[in-house]
């Protein structure tokens, strides 16, 4: 998982192009013995060219999602298309931003708050659709394959926080000039992987406590219920002796 978000993340801040269909068929494992394992994308002839001004506006969406800024992330969508159409005007804007506000409050604080993001992009689109946003194709190229990612995150490891993982990537390339960010992400990807390593430790010695604890108090439950039942069985036994006599 975490290298399928790295994929995603590659292609979105370094090289602008972003594949269009990018869906589970289209996503393969290839893991012969003795070799690490990689991902291997198909149906490559789908491909949309980001340009800069549109990997920035949609950069800039994630990094208000991270901030948990409902107000940077109205901005960010309103840079989706070069022109808006019906959401224009002082009203207009201050109503969409007030309602991201209100929805970031609801679902997104930020960082290292169990953020949904797949419930964040469908809220987000939600209100697109509902002030009548205008969105370019690449955008929608974006936010569907995000969401292909982060759903099959959650039937592969529902505990995976995709805006977490995401984050010392997203971080550095805030920071960093591109050329910078470029030779930087070597380390960064290494960095993430070495986080994500452990945080699956952690997440796997957390279930087996929790397996553990399941298993003791089951037995302790079957034991309670062996021993309810012996009481009656001997209760039943001196009460049918009783009534003999």
């Amino acid at each position: 998982m975490s290298r399928g978000e790295d994929m995603y993340l590659k292609m979105l801040l370094v090289d602008n192009l972003m594949h269009a269909d990018l869906h589970p068929g289209n996503i393969l494992l290839d893991a012969p013995r003795g070799r690490p394992p990689r991902i291997v994308l198909l149906d490559v002839g789908m491909v949309a060219r980001l340009t800069r001004a549109e990997s920035a506006a949609f950069i800039s969406l994630l990094h208000a999602m991270g901030a948990g800024d409902g107000a940077a992330a109205a901005r960010s969508v309103l840079r989706f298309a070069e022109s808006q159409e019906v959401c224009v005007g002082t009203e207009r804007v201050s109503v969409f931003t007030e309602d991201m506000r209100t929805l970031f409050l609801d679902r997104c604080r930020g960082y290292g708050t169990g953020v949904e993001f797949g419930s964040v992009l469908r809220g987000v689109l939600g209100l697109v659709r509902a002030h009548r946003v205008t969105l370019e194709a690449n955008y929608m190229t974006l936010v569907m394959n995000v969401l292909c990612l982060e759903s099959m995150a959650k039937e592969l490891l529902p505990e995976y926080n995709v805006l977490d993982a995401a984050r010392p990537l997203l971080a550095t390339h805030r920071r960093l000039p591109g050329i910078a960010f470029r030779a930087a992400l070597p380390l960064l990807r290494f960095v993430k992987e070495l986080r994500d390593n452990l945080w699956l430790a952690a997440s796997e010695a957390a279930a087996a406590r929790r397996r553990g604890r399941s298993q003791r108090e089951a037995a302790a439950q079957a034991a309670a219920a062996a021993a309810a039942g012996a009481t009656l069985r001997r209760g039943t036994v001196r009460g049918t002796v009783t009534v003999t006599v």
